[in-house]
């Protein structure tokens, strides 16, 4: 097959491999060859110089099934002027005095093409030219996309290149845009060439989940493919609120946060009954889910279960413990003498509640006698009353002073990722802290309220924008410029 040197994707792509002169009377001049994309315009370039009449110019297509004969495509004479025939019709117009102009190129008109010219006191004088068409390849990959498969298991990406002429010069695969290395000495990846267009990956895990190239190399463009693959894998808890010991009243929050593919659900029990949550999303991958008790009461000790399960593998779980401490009066006193005190106030205070009825009634009849006796004075008043709480509402109200303007920094520029493996049980992992340096008040739910002084522990990101931490009994994103990173050995001091 003939292969041609690289070109450009050019409007005309040709070249002259080197001049014939056909008659030297005339001077008829035509390339060899002349390249061209399948679609784009060419010119089929041919000059002669002659004093003599030229009485006909017709170009031909030589055919291919028989090279004895010829097809014609165009002809002129300045008597009968130009003409075109056959499925070139419309399509071919002569450039120039003798040139062949293809308006747009098909993958039929590849071929050889004659140049014939009828010259006074001379006769027919012939030339030459072939024509070829440059195919770019068409690329398809598969066998889906996005292509979903479960940790552990081999993974084959196909790759499939058709209608490329002449052939692709070379062909390599890319994981979001970093070549894939498919030597023989590679355990995890085999194919991705010519010889085996199709990708295999062996024991695919987590980080192999990505944007999947297959790129073949043409001498007219390189043409590319891309699916997606994505890798799934058991839900996991990553971080959980510590176990809390806390007082009557106060407003506790527990979390928990966990990661899957799919994304997992997060449920809470206690004590086997399932409590009422809010999840919500941290990344693609990754969920949160709290519980608010508002003011704890005695019954709300005790422990409380998380689980994460996404349909993939088992499912995790992880427990803490809530206690409530008794105030120290309550802590000094008998169950007898609470008692007493319990059926005291509740007496005194129904006492209170009868009083004050009372009070409320004989004061309603009082001022409903006394409205019936005045009822004129007392409907100017109103009406005074009235005019003075207009006057007082059309005053004007600044309102509250602005928010101050928050640090130039792009919210969720920083995250790269948020815990992308959970820890292993019974390990810890070396903390990180950061202290707050500005305050800072939410405006989401998955954010962290800031004092000035607050330390923090950094659960995931340094890098700029925004990080995962833990604050208070709480976990949720904050601001990483309002901080200053500290060594785990500063943040423990």
């Amino acid at each position: 097959m003939f292969v041609m040197p690289a070109f450009s994707a050019a409007t005309v792509l040709g070249f002259l491999a080197g001049m014939t002169l056909a008659q030297s009377d005339i001077g008829l001049t035509l390339p060899e060859q002349v390249n061209t994309v399948l679609g784009d315009p060419v010119t089929l370039a041919a000059s002669y110089s002659t004093n003599r009449q030229v009485e006909l110019l017709s170009w031909y297509k030589i055919d291919s099934n028989d090279p004895s004969k010829r097809v014609l495509v165009l002809s002129y004479s300045p008597m009968r002027g130009l003409r075109t025939y056959h499925n070139f019709v419309d399509r071919v117009e002569l450039a120039g005095p003798a040139s062949l102009k293809i308006l747009q190129t098909r993958a039929e008109d590849e071929g050889k093409y004659v140049l014939s010219l009828l010259v006074e006191e001379v006769g027919s004088v012939d030339g030459f030219v072939t024509l070829h068409i440059l195919v770019p390849p068409v690329v398809e990959v598969g066998p889906s996309n996005p292509y979903v498969i479960g940790l552990g298991k081999a993974a084959l990406l196909t790759c499939t290149v058709m209608n490329a002429k002449p052939n692709i010069s070379s062909l390599h695969w890319k994981k979001d845009g970093t070549i894939v290395d498919s030597n023989l000495m590679n355990t995890k990846f085999s194919g991705g060439t010519m010889a085996s267009p199709s990708l295999m990956i062996r024991h695919v895990t987590r980080t192999d989940a990505g944007l999947y190239t297959c790129v073949a190399d043409h001498v007219v463009k390189q043409e590319r493919s891309s699916l997606r693959l994505s890798v799934l894998y058991p839900s996991a808890i990553i971080s959980m609120s510590d176990s809390v010991t806390s007082s009557l009243s106060d407003r506790v929050t527990l979390q928990c946060v966990a990661d899957g593919n799919p994304p997992p659900n997060i449920t809470w029990t206690k004590n086997g009954l399932k409590l009422k949550s809010r999840t919500h999303s941290l990344s693609s991958s990754v969920r949160a889910s709290s519980i608010v008790l508002p003011k704890v009461m005695k019954n709300d000790s005790g422990t409380y279960l998380c689980v994460a399960t996404n349909g993939v593998g088992e499912h995790d779980k992880k427990t803490l413990e809530l206690t409530i401490k008794p105030s120290a009066l309550m802590a000094t006193l008998s169950w007898n003498t609470i008692a007493v005190i319990i059926g005291a106030t509740a007496g005194g205070l129904w006492v209170v509640v009868c009083v004050g009825i009372t009070m409320y009634f004989i004061k309603r009849r009082r001022e409903k006698r006394d409205k019936e006796k005045y009822a004129f004075y007392y409907k100017m008043g109103r009406k005074q009353g009235t005019d003075e709480m207009d006057i007082k509402d059309g005053q004007t109200n600044d309102g509250p002073p602005g928010k101050p303007p928050k640090p130039p920094t792009d919210p969720y520029a920083g995250i790269n990722t948020i815990r992308r493996q959970a820890a292993k049980k019974g390990r810890n992992a070396d903390r990180r802290y950061a202290k707050v340096l500005y305050p800072y008040r939410p405006t989401e739910d998955n954010e962290l309220c800031l004092e000035v002084d607050d330390v923090i522990e950094v659960l995931e990101g340094e890098d700029g924008g925004w990080c995962l931490g833990y604050l208070r009994g709480r976990i949720g994103l904050f601001p990483s410029n309002y901080a200053t990173f500290l060594t785990a050995s500063e943040g423990t001091c």
